[in-house]
């Protein structure tokens, strides 16, 4: 494996750490708070260390979708700006949002200092769970369609994908929950299921709708599974 590519994966990773902190850093300042808030900068680790753990795994299982994932920007954004713009807007709102109700309007108030964060990190590292599982279920899985290799991509309904269409994203909606709890909003961690939904939706149309023209059965699959994210609901 090329060496560039372990250096694109730390940079690639610190850019979502970076991304994140960005989103929640101001909130804290402006609610006189020190930016060393420890519940801050433990969210900023797990994403980083995270994304690099999944990373090294990757490259170990899977090193062409390693390499795809770790190419930026990649062809398949290139070809959803709006549908990415949106998404990442949604989520440096909701993160800036979250900050802001932890440490000024508590509209849930938590109880306890610990078990909070040991709820969110039990949710965090469920969704990572989740999304491996999703990896080493697809090998071509990824955030946007990859309509290059569609003709080769297999439709089954195994593992996670036997349940939802999109288990990657329920993973991340657990992700983020957590994540949420361990800032220290516990309504945000309930808005993470909308958040999903509303900033993931125009990717999953357009993937939909990619794979239903490229990819040979994947309407049969649609029929089998017809929940996008929620088993048995949506």
């Amino acid at each position: 494996m090329e060496r560039s590519l372990y250096l694109r994966l730390t940079i690639s990773s610190a850019m979502l750490a970076v991304f994140i902190a960005l989103a929640i850093l101001p909130s804290i300042a402006f609610a006189g708070s020190s930016l060393a808030w420890p519940r801050g900068l433990m969210i900023v680790a797990l994403v980083y260390f995270a994304q690099v753990g999944v990373g090294l795994w990757l490259a170990r299982i899977n090193p062409w979708l390693f390499k795809e994932r770790t190419s930026f920007p990649s062809k398949a954004l290139k070809g959803d700006k709006r549908a990415t713009l949106i998404l990442f807007g949604v989520i440096f709102i909701y993160f800036l949002l979250a900050a802001l109700d932890a440490h000024l309007w508590h509209i849930l108030p938590q109880t306890g200092d610990v078990k909070p964060i040991l709820r969110g990190l039990f949710l965090f590292l469920c969704g990572v769970i989740l999304i491996v599982w999703t990896f080493s279920k697809s090998p071509f899985a990824k955030p946007t369609p990859q309509i290059d290799l569609s003709e080769q991509q297999c439709v089954e309904s195994c593992g996670p994908y036997a349940l939802v269409r999109h288990p990657m994203y329920l993973g991340l909606m657990f992700c983020i929950a957590g994540l949420s709890m361990i800032l220290g909003s516990k309504l945000f961690a309930f808005l993470a299921i909308p958040l999903i939904i509303l900033g993931f939706l125009p990717l999953m149309r357009t993937e939909e709708k990619t794979l239903t023209s490229n990819c040979e059965g994947y309407t049969t699959y649609t029929q089998k599974v017809p929940c996008r994210l929620f088993p048995w609901i949506y």
